[in-house]
C-alpha cells in the first residue's frame, strides 16, 4: 500500500498560488461590475462623461481579468 502525502500529490506552492488568484478574482470582477453599474446610473443621471469613464474602467477590469485566466491556460 502505497500512501502520498498532499504535497507530493499536489505542490503546496502551486495550491497556494491558486487559492490566492481565486481570491483575488472574488474580490476585484465583482467591484469591476459594481463600478460599471455605477456608471451606468451616473449616465442616466446626467453625469455622461463620469458615467461613461466608469462604465469603461469596470469593462476594461474585467476584459483584463478574461485575457490573463487565457492566457494563463494557453502558456501553462
Amino acid at each position: 500500500m502505497i500512501l502520498l502525502s498532499l504535497s507530493e500529490y499536489l505542490p503546496l506552492s502551486d495550491l497556494v498560488k491558486i487559492v490566492a488568484v481565486t481570491l483575488a478574482v472574488a474580490v476585484v470582477a465583482p467591484s469591476a461590475a459594481s463600478i460599471a453599474i455605477v456608471g451606468l446610473d451616473r449616465r442616466s443621471a446626467g453625469a455622461v462623461v463620469r458615467g461613461n469613464a466608469l462604465v469603461g474602467i469596470g469593462a476594461g477590469v474585467l476584459f483584463l481579468l478574461v485575457a490573463a485566466g487565457l492566457y494563463a491556460l494557453i502558456n501553462r
